[in-house]
């Protein structure tokens, strides 16, 4: 099923390199072809295993989300919520996979556009989040919130957290918002420490069209992606986001609980 693997590994951490030497050695064993530049993977690779954490399996799905490529994600990291192959069990899940036996499931990404004036300054697709708020001061910001051309509310808060059901156990989960199962075609805004006790987070319909503009960007405004990447915005510029047109594939073991991750990683049901 899958001929050519390209293998991605967390930059600059010698364990991840290791680990993918081994795989690429094990892969080959089995008769498959390995690459490893971007250009490769997006022209000849039918599955991407990211050797890394979440983080490295963010930036990979950004960057390969157009090309169809699924993924596979074996757990370098400590959470995991979507790597979440252990390296104890590598050979025996790419084993299953190779073979046909894995679980596959769509997750959407965001589409992020700074305009100013009717024109696209910037655009990018985030997997978790698109946050805006300030790069350095520790001082609120006030902005405006549209959802599909209607006016929702003006807010003064820390910041506002812009989310896909995937992003709902990161920068969310820990601002108070709800986990959204994987499945559920919505879009989450949840504002961080917000200036009123009477503020909520909302969930709107996966088709909806959220635009922020933020009152004064003078002290430093920025829209962060998926926390890895940030772009500055300005007082006459405004943030449009949507859901990307595109979806990530990834790939679990056959055995693969959803509720089993959210169980273990959140300790629920732990003795305290």
């Amino acid at each position: 099923m899958f001929n050519t693997i390209g293998i991605i590994t967390k930059p600059n951490d010698s364990v991840s390199d290791g680990i993918a030497e081994e795989l690429s050695a094990f892969l080959q064993n089995k008769g498959a072809g390995v690459v490893g530049t971007n250009e490769q993977i997006a022209e000849q690779a039918d599955l991407i295993i990211v050797v890394g954490g979440d983080g490295t399996l963010l930036n990979t799905a950004r960057s390969f989300v157009d090309n169809n490529i699924p993924i596979l994600g074996i757990n370098l990291g400590r959470l995991g919520f979507l790597a979440d192959v252990s390296v104890g069990k590598m050979f025996e899940v790419v084993s299953q996979v190779l073979e046909g036996e894995f679980t596959k499931e769509e997750r959407c990404l965001l589409s992020c556009q700074i305009e100013q004036d009717g024109r696209v300054i910037h655009k990018s697709v985030a997997l978790n989040d698109a946050v805006v708020n300030r790069q350095d001061a520790l001082k609120m910001i006030e902005f405006d919130v549209y959802i599909d051309g209607k006016f929702v509310n003006n807010q003064r808060a820390d910041g506002l957290i812009i989310t896909t059901p995937t992003g709902s156990t990161a920068y969310a989960l820990s601002s108070g918002g709800p986990i959204m199962h994987p499945g559920v075609n919505a879009i989450g805004l949840v504002s961080i420490c917000p200036h009123t006790m009477s503020h909520r987070p909302l969930l709107v319909p996966g088709g909806s069209e959220i635009v922020v503009r933020v009152k004064d960007a003078s002290e430093g405004v920025s829209v962060h992606i998926d926390g890895q990447a940030s772009f500055p915005i300005t007082s006459d510029q405004e943030v449009r986001v949507r859901q990307h047109a595109s979806f990530v594939h990834l790939l679990h073991p056959k055995d693969y609980d959803y509720f089993e991750i959210i169980r273990s990683k959140l300790h629920w049901g732990s003795k305290l």
